[in-house]
């Protein structure tokens, strides 16, 4: 459940779980004894059973009676909706012992996500804990620590930076094409796009250029430690990373094999950019060249943990938006031929570039619709810092609160038709806003109530380079096939886990 490996992979896991996480420390940093780990979860189990067993604080917002916890995992866009249809859109949860605020409030949303990001921040987010794949990140660092790596790393996704890594993007997706779509014609879409995306994110992050034995190290961990998270998805008995279980201790390999081969590439990259020898870009060398206000770079600590960060937050993330797409295309065969027809106007039997896609506005607005009803991180969580109030309610420091962005994108008090894949709607909305598309991104889109990729000073900072990656894929895809139902499949339904996820897009696949 939550926020995406958008925010560093860790699955849905009990109060209890967070805490020995916290307490105990990465698995990357302490070690751990089987003992100490009983007693701690043991410990912590007590500690999770009295606050099951406490009563709803005074003044915490309406909600369902009782523990929420297992209602949640059962179904948990369901959950979601029934709980705001029933209680509004300030609803006080109680799950696995924590208190939760669930928020579909407009106004009081914008408060957390940006007129109070300040108090509202990840440290303390309940099922969201750290991961020692990520370190200590963007996606789960806060203060001053965040504020610096965001801002040396923003020059990594400036739109000049994105657009030089277009022309690998645009190869690996014929590669694709040309090597298995054109030999089977049934394909297993999410499949397919794990691996793209996966290879495109490598080379956008270490250079297309990396040897081909540590280009197999990296994506062979990077599929182990993959693998990892997905074996543990809404388990909440899974156990914290740190005790050693046969499964935490294959992941724990991973991640050290990755780190070798990381630390390895940092220092090769580090030597190349002082030879001046001539390489292809990548996002490294920009983390690499930046510098804050007192000329001070990164340390490879720092650098391993945003590229880990990185290519957790984007490979997964991408992959989803472009099976969602496709599997919205080849069941609505009249917008997927309006879109295929518009990319042969625009393209002229030329490639996709970062610069002729811009063209394809209605591209766009497929995709802007289908983040509208399917956005990967559909929920964004944080922890008051401090208390505060939300709405009437008085919060204290220490509550996680959920902001659904599921819920808000299909509130028919701000959407028409708003269950439904309208992606005409955004036609003249893209025209009328500055910065096109990218600009619908800002705040928290031009009706306030659209965010797939966060809102305010937290939002994500591949935005811009998903978005492309996004835009190009699909139309080298709707320029050489068309997509088709397997005869019989309905419409994929949602998978709620960390992100939301098709749960089984096989399409037919044929050539143009």
């Amino acid at each position: 459940m939550g926020v995406s490996q958008q925010r560093t992979p860790g699955e849905v896991f009990t109060l209890s779980q967070a805490q020995a996480i916290h307490r105990y420390g990465s698995s990357r940093t302490r070690t751990v004894t089987g003992l100490q780990a009983a007693i701690g979860s043991l410990s912590d189990a007590a500690v999770t059973l009295q606050r099951v067993l406490e009563p709803r604080p005074a003044g915490f917002p309406p909600g369902p009676a009782g523990d929420a916890a297992l209602d949640l995992l059962r179904n948990p866009l369901d959950f979601l909706t029934r709980a705001v249809a029933a209680y509004g859109g300030i609803v006080g949860l109680s799950l696995g012992g924590q208190r939760v605020v669930l928020l579909t409030d407009l106004r009081v949303a914008h408060e957390v996500l940006i007129d109070k990001a300040s108090i509202f921040v990840k440290e303390g987010t309940a099922f969201f804990p750290g991961s020692s794949l990520a370190g200590n990140g963007l996606l789960v660092s806060d203060g001053e620590l965040w504020r610096r790596q965001r801002q040396l790393s923003n020059p990594a996704f400036r739109r000049a930076a994105v657009e030089a890594y277009a022309e690998a993007m645009g190869m690996a997706t014929q590669q694709m094409l040309r090597n298995s779509w054109l030999q089977s014609r049934q394909r297993d879409i999410y499949a397919d796009f794990n691996a793209l995306t996966l290879q495109i994110t490598t080379d956008a992050l270490f250079g297309a250029d990396l040897p081909p034995r540590q280009a197999l190290e990296v994506t062979g961990a990077i599929e182990t430690a993959f693998r990892f998270f997905a074996s543990r998805t809404g388990n909440v008995l899974a156990l914290p990373e740190w005790v050693p279980t046969p499964d935490n201790l294959q992941y724990s390999a991973a991640v050290a094999r990755l780190d070798a081969a990381v630390y390895k590439i940092i220092a090769n990259r580090r030597n190349l950019l002082a030879s001046s020898q001539q390489t292809t870009a990548c996002l490294l060398d920009k983390l690499l060249t930046s510098q804050d206000e007192a000329g001070q770079g990164m340390a490879d600590q720092a650098l391993r943990d945003e590229l880990m960060t990185l290519l957790i937050a984007g490979q997964e993330t991408s992959a989803i938006l472009l099976s969602w797409a496709c599997a919205f295309l080849a069941h609505h065969p009249d917008i997927q031929q309006r879109a295929a027809e518009e990319v042969q106007q625009v393209l002229q039997g030329r490639l996709p570039t970062s610069s002729n896609i811009r063209g394809l506005r209605l591209m766009e607005a497929v995709v802007l619709e289908v983040l509208r009803l399917r956005p990967p991180a559909y929920l964004v969580g944080r922890c008051a810092a401090e208390p505060t109030i939300l709405g009437s309610y008085p919060i204290a420091a220490g509550t996680t609160v959920l902001v659904s962005a599921y819920i808000m994108h299909r509130d028919a008090q701000h959407w028409p038709r708003a269950t439904n894949f309208v992606p005409d709607r955004w036609l003249e909305v893209i025209d009328g806003r500055p910065g096109g598309y990218m600009g619908l991104m800002s705040g928290m889109g031009h009706n306030g109530a659209y965010f797939p990729f966060g809102a305010g000073p937290r939002n994500c900072i591949g935005t811009g380079f998903a978005m492309m990656e996004t835009l190009l894929i699909l139309a080298s895809i709707l320029q050489k096939f068309q997509l088709l139902p397997v005869p019989g499949a309905r419409f994929p339904k949602p998978d709620a886990r960390i992100t939301l996820r098709p749960a089984d897009v096989k399409l037919r696949v044929q050539p143009r």
